[in-house]
């Protein structure tokens, strides 16, 4: 006997909350410090930014096989041309970089809407305030 599903009303996207652009930009301004040569140890800023990616992941509701969840449009391959992974970086999902971008056009947004709050709260103000008084005019000398 067929039953008769009503679909779920549900957004396509996740969405991008102000927190989630807060740790964005958090994480975009971590610098690395490691040693290049040393690929085990990881630096302070290293560990910021994974602990941040994770965060992100979650609040996103990222699929957990998607790790990262964020990375940097651009990114080059790491791999040399002989590598096994060459192949497989070259033809992984770009999730997290299209990720990066929705996050990216989600901060100008938030930035572009804080600014015109500020415009609009200093045009009451400059409204609302009574307009300056002129000085006195001198007394006009009658003789």
């Amino acid at each position: 006997m067929p039953t008769k599903r009503v679909p779920i009303g549900r957004p396509a996207a996740p969405m991008i909350t102000v927190e989630v652009i807060k740790l964005f930009e958090r994480m975009k301004r971590i610098c690395c410090t490691c040693d290049p040569d040393d690929h085990f140890n990881q630096c302070s800023g290293c560990k910021e930014w994974l602990a941040l990616d994770e965060q992100i992941g979650c609040e996103l509701k990222a699929p957990v096989w998607e790790y990262p969840c964020l990375e940097r449009p651009g990114a080059t391959n790491p791999y040399p041309r002989s590598h096994p992974n060459y192949m497989w970086w070259e033809t992984r999902d770009r999730g997290p970089q299209e990720r990066w971008m929705a996050l990216e056009q989600a901060a100008r947004e938030l930035r572009r809407q804080e600014r015109e709050a500020r415009r609009a709260k200093a045009a009451r103000k400059a409204a609302a305030a009574p307009p300056p008084s002129s000085p006195p005019s001198p007394p006009m000398d009658r003789s």
